[in-house]
């Protein structure tokens, strides 16, 4: 009975330390970004912290205005994905791409989930992986490490 209730604690503690290793995340909720100063942007994640900076002189704070797109690459069908940035439409005619910058010390390698992301052909063979037209919540993937 012990040998039996053991196999299964264990079991289950694996099976739980794998799911932990790959939680969901998302481009963040409009709602969910602050401006920490004039042109500087953050967001929490789940396994990390987003960031974004707009460029030029920037004299006052803007809010963002809505999400337009998320980008993640691969090189070819066999490589992994790589994030790129979530944009967002900031002010009266400018955009802001936030950059997920995780808490451990992976490839930044991810793969997307869920029928949001679309495969499109990029430029010198790349793979383009595009979510937009959609709340950012949906523009989900996992970190693979």
């Amino acid at each position: 009975m012990f040998k039996t209730l053991s196999s299964l604690t264990i079991a289950a503690f694996l099976m739980a330390t794998t799911l932990a290793a790959q939680a969901s995340e998302n481009c963040p909720a409009v709602s969910t970004i602050e401006q920490v100063s004039p042109g500087v942007y953050r967001a929490n994640g789940k396994e990390g912290e987003w960031s974004g900076v707009r460029q030029g002189v920037i004299a006052s704070k803007t809010p963002i205005n809505a999400f337009k797109v998320a980008l993640a690459i691969q090189e070819d069908r066999a490589t992994p994905q790589t994030l790129q940035h979530c944009t967002y439409e900031i002010g009266t005619n400018d955009t802001l791409d936030m950059r997920f910058i995780a808490h451990t010390s992976g490839k930044g390698a991810i793969k997307t989930q869920g029928s949001a992301w679309k495969q499109e052909n990029g430029p010198f063979g790349l793979i383009y992986n595009v979510c937009e037209n959609t709340a950012p919540e949906t523009c989900t993937f996992t970190l693979v490490q």
